[in-house]
């Protein structure tokens, strides 16, 4: 066969570079690598030498190593004989024949038509592994592992399955903050700049109808509202659900239940005690305790 030929061709091809730092006897010359002259053929495969180029089932000795199987089911076949006496080969192929792929595609795969290709590579770029007709850049047919995660184009790894459990109890907005970044800290509560649009900055005075929400330490559900590329000085500032937040009881003891807004120490949260200043100025309900001084408690964010 046509393929056998080939690959016969190819064997005596790798035979003679093989040679190339060995020394020849008999009729060789000594440190030379012994070549075809002219046109030769084994079986019926040519096996052409010009200008220090091997054309292999071709007259066209254009690239260093030139092999053409037109016509044949197999491309470069490779043979893997196990210990039992089977065999298991394996084929390049530009072609593809075996698997319909066209002469658009090269296919790497087992000659065993039961078991799909294990690689096709498409002119346009596309990548198959487990199939011949790669539709995306890379199409799996099957399953896909990695151990160390998924890396997205803005830079964030992701590293487990959304499982319909968020890693938090909130939902955060990513924000720009005012001032230098490394200045703000989890738990923050955080009012809108009035002098910077769109930026936020920590509270700084009583019942202040600017708070916003809270600087959150592990976001369930991160949005962005801006289309541009993420900001240095973007913060995750919580505005549902529960997140642990700066307070002082410099308006009395908190206690589970309070509500809760901006005190005059910078950053934190306090009890709402003046019903005349509440509207619009509570950041949220208490869902611990503080006796005195300053802490941390979780908050259930509700801005209203």
């Amino acid at each position: 066969m046509r393929t056998r030929a080939s690959l016969i061709g190819l064997g005596l091809a790798l035979m003679a570079m093989s040679a190339a730092a060995q020394t020849v006897t008999g009729s060789g010359t000594t440190n030379t690598v012994p070549v075809f002259t002219g046109t030769s053929t084994v079986g019926n495969s040519p096996i052409t030498v010009s200008g220090g180029n091997v054309g292999i089932g071709t007259t066209n000795t254009g690239a260093k190593l030139n092999i053409v199987d037109a016509g044949v089911t197999w491309g470069l076949l490779l043979d893997n004989s196990s210990s039992d006496g089977s065999v298991n080969p394996w084929y390049i192929g530009a072609t593809g024949a075996i698997w319909g792929a066209g002469d658009n595609k090269l296919v790497i795969g087992p000659t065993d038509t039961s078991v799909n290709a294990s690689l096709t590579i498409q002119r346009n770029g596309n990548v198959g592994i487990g199939t011949t007709n790669p539709l995306y850049k890379l199409d799996v047919a099957g399953v896909i592992h990695t151990s160390t995660g998924i890396l997205f184009p803005d830079g964030n790894t992701q590293s487990m399955a959304y499982t319909g459990v968020t890693c938090g109890g909130d939902y955060a907005e990513s924000v720009d903050v005012t001032g230098d970044r490394t200045h703000y800290e989890p738990g923050d509560v955080l009012v809108i700049d009035a002098n910077t649009p769109g930026k936020f900055l920590k509270s700084a005075a009583p019942y202040s109808t600017s708070v916003s929400g809270i600087y959150s330490t592990k976001p369930g559900t991160l949005g962005r509202r801006q289309t541009t590329a993420q900001s240095p000085d973007e913060v995750p500032m919580a505005v549902v659900g529960i997140v642990p937040a700066k307070v002082s009881a410099e308006n009395g003891a908190i206690h589970p239940g309070d509500l809760l807004v901006s005190s005059s120490k910078i950053g934190y949260a306090m009890k709402g005690t003046d019903r005349s200043l509440l509207t619009g100025a509570v950041i949220g309900k208490a869902m611990g305790n503080l006796d005195s001084g300053t802490g941390v408690i979780e908050v259930l964010v509700t801005l209203q």
